[in-house]
């Protein structure tokens, strides 16, 4: 009797020591209203399925015959559930860029043919992100596809991305995980 409970007990602190906690970084490239990369680093506490992501995000034009560029850049932390390959998240982040203002001049430019110039409007606020990840993996890469957004009051957006993963993606089960 005295076996059969120890024998219990340690196969019950196995399977405990056993669950260790996943992580990962992973890059992506997709497209919003505009191209768009983003590099994130992911979390996932041993007994929970939640998630806590830290992200950065850039989406602007490239290579445009208009000065200033609009660019937009995101960086925040978001807390969600993990739900067998998917990951839910939504968060707090701040918001930055810039936009385009009122026409300046054009600068004739051989290039580009218009070389349009406007006023410079840079701004920065509070937003609202979210995201759906799907992740496909192996233990310690991965490859998934991940739609986001941003609600902000300046320049709101949604996008989707094409990602690697990298890092502590699966536990095995065993000890030394």
């Amino acid at each position: 009797m005295s076996f059969f409970f120890i024998a219990k007990n340690a196969q019950a602190q196995s399977s405990i020591v056993n669950k260790q906690h996943n992580y990962w970084l992973s890059l992506g490239l997709g497209k919003a209203e505009f191209p768009s990369a983003m590099v994130a680093l992911g979390f996932e506490p041993k007994h929970r399925s939640a998630i806590i992501t830290a992200r950065y995000s850039v989406s602007g034009e490239i290579a445009q015959p208009v000065e200033p560029g609009i660019k937009i850049n995101e960086l925040g932390v978001l807390y969600g559930i993990k739900l067998g390959k998917f990951r839910f998240s939504t968060g707090l982040s701040t918001v930055w860029g810039n936009e385009r203002g009122v026409y300046l001049y054009t600068d004739p430019d051989p290039l580009w043919g218009t070389g349009a110039n406007y006023q410079y409007l840079g701004y920065t606020t509070i937003g609202i992100p979210g995201e759906i990840r799907f992740i496909t993996s192996a233990k310690h890469v991965g490859i998934g596809i991940s739609a986001f957004g941003n609600l902000n009051e300046r320049r709101s957006f949604i996008g989707v991305n094409l990602a690697l993963y990298v890092g502590k993606m699966k536990s095995t089960g065993l000890p030394s995980d």
